[in-house]
C-alpha cells in the first residue's frame, strides 16, 4: 500500500486544492498534518512548492536557503516545484511599480536560482508553467517514488557513468549526485577518508541524514537498507 500524500495543515490556495483533487482522483489517500518543513510529504520525500515570485522573495530574504538546510537535514530526498511563467511575473512586477524590470533580468535570476538549488543542495527541481501542471507533477511523483521495481530492476539500480569510478560508486548512494560526489572527493581526497564523520561534516550540500547514511554504507559490517520514514 502506498503511503499517504500528506499536505501541510497550514497550506492553502489553488495549488493545494488542485493537488488534493488530483490525488483523490488517482486513488491516493490524502491527509492534512502539520509539517515542520515542506508543503507536501510523499512518504520519505519532501516537496516545497513556490511560484516564481515566492521563489525570488524567499531567496532574497534567505528563507529559501534555510528551508533547504532543514529539508536536507530531515529527508533523504527533497524537491522544489516552481510554477508560473516569467511573463506573468514580469507583468505583475511592472504593475507594482518596477517598470524598468526586463524579461532577460527575470529569466537570468530564475536560471541562477535554480542552478544554485541544484548545485549547492543537490536538490531536484521541477519547473512548470502553471498550478495545474505543478499539481499533476506532485501526484505523479508520489506514484513514481512508490512504484515497485520492475522485473529487470530498472527502478532499483541507479546507473551512473563518469570518467572516475570513485564518483560512480559514491553516486549510487541515495540523494548524492555528481556535484556532491565531486565535493566529497575534493574535500576528503579518497573514499577511505569518507569513513570518518568529521571528514565530511563541512561538505556543502550534504545534510546530516545523508552524512550518516554514507558513513554507514562505507563502514557497516551488516546489510544497509534504506528506510522510508514519515517525519512530522
Amino acid at each position: 500500500m502506498k503511503p499517504q500524500l500528506i499536505i501541510d495543515s497550514n497550506e492553502r490556495g489553488l495549488l493545494c486544492e488542485s493537488i488534493e483533487r488530483k490525488a483523490k482522483k488517482a486513488g491516493l489517500v490524502v491527509a492534512r498534518k502539520p509539517l515542520v518543513v515542506g508543503d507536501y510529504l510523499l512518504g520519505g520525500a519532501c516537496v516545497e512548492a513556490k511560484s516564481v515570485g515566492d521563489l525570488f522573495q524567499s531567496s532574497h530574504s534567505g528563507h529559501l536557503w534555510r528551508q533547504l538546510d532543514n529539508m536536507d537535514a530531515n529527508y533523504e530526498r527533497f524537491f522544489i516545484v516552481i510554477h508560473g511563467t516569467v511573463e506573468k511575473y514580469l507583468a505583475m512586477a511592472r504593475n507594482n511599480g518596477r517598470a524598468k524590470l526586463t524579461y532577460s533580468k527575470v529569466q537570468n535570476e530564475l536560471i541562477g536560482t535554480i542552478a544554485r538549488l541544484m548545485s549547492d543542495f543537490d536538490c531536484q527541481v521541477f519547473y512548470c508553467n502553471n498550478v495545474s501542471e505543478a499539481a499533476s507533477f506532485v501526484v505523479r511523483l508520489h506514484g513514481k517514488l512508490h512504484k515497485p521495481a520492475s522485473k529487470h530492476g530498472a527502478h532499483s539500480i541507479r546507473r551512473v557513468a563518469s570518467n572516475d569510478l570513485r564518483l560512480d560508486m559514491i553516486m549510487t548512494v541515495p540523494g548524492i549526485g555528481q556535484e556532491t560526489a565531486e565535493k566529497l572527493l575534493e574535500k576528503c581526497g579518497s573514499i577511505e577518508e569518507m569513513c570518518f564523520p568529521d571528514s565530511i561534516k563541512q561538505v556543502k550540500g550534504l545534510g546530516e541524514v545523508r552524512r550518516k547514511m554514507l558513513v554507514n554504507i562505507l563502514t557497516s559490517e551488516e546489510p544497509v537498507r534504506q528506510e522510508r520514514k514519515v517525519r512530522r
